[in-house]
């Protein structure tokens, strides 16, 4: 089997698969959230996104390594060649689902503004496949970006602090939060709120947020 190395098309087509698959999920469970690597193990070294909750189901999308697990020992397993192919990323969420019991409506419900954060972040990994200059993704810790948001006065779970940063050629362009907000040239958004004024449609919402920095 042949890994993803960084900065290669395949671990950025990889890459943008993943945020996409894990915004399935998070929609179709609004209680998973992307979790903190941490600095050790197998997932760590396989440059995974890992998704969780408090008591599971747990799945990840191994970058560097063999594809998507579901399970917390990732007896499940979708290698990238077969994820890559399958018909689109909410059929890898339902597979990865039914694997672990869970059997939900194909259909995913409306967009949370936490899995509208991760919406964002693939369609921008997507878009931007094929530019010269090598976008990517890194994770810290860290809680809402608002100070105010109604997610400070009435937290989910501490271990729900996570942030994502968006890089392009290794400097950071862009933050999103695990409650919908983004920051972005000094600027804060509540990305829900604004996605409502555009009637719920994703692309324009991408095109305003990144329109200077698109290729």
């Amino acid at each position: 089997m042949i890994y993803a190395e960084h900065g290669t098309l395949r671990y950025r087509q990889i890459n943008a698969l993943s945020w996409r698959v894990a915004s399935e999920l998070s929609r179709r469970d609004p209680g998973l959230y992307i979790g903190l690597t941490g600095d050790g193990g197998s997932a760590a070294h396989a440059d995974s996104l890992m998704m969780t909750n408090a008591g599971g189901p747990d799945y990840q999308a191994r970058r560097c390594g063999l594809g998507f697990t579901a399970g917390s020992s990732g007896d499940f397993q979708i290698p990238w060649d077969r994820a890559l192919g399958m018909r689109s990323a909410r059929a890898i969420a339902i597979a990865l689902e039914e694997s672990q019991g869970i059997h939900r409506p194909e259909k995913s419900p409306v967009t949370t503004p936490r899995a509208l954060g991760y919406r964002l972040m693939a369609s921008i990994l997507e878009l931007t496949l094929g530019d010269r200059q090598y976008w990517s993704t890194g994770e810290g810790a860290g809680g809402p970006l608002d100070p105010e948001s109604s997610a400070t006065r009435d937290r989910l779970q501490p271990w729900e602090d996570t942030r994502w940063t968006l890089l392009r050629d290794h400097e950071p362009v862009a933050t999103i939060d695990n409650f919908g907000s983004l920051e972005t040239k000094g600027r804060l958004m509540d990305l829900h709120s604004r996605y409502r004024e555009l009637n719920g449609r994703l692309y324009p919402l991408v095109l305003e947020v990144f329109d200077d920095l698109l290729p």
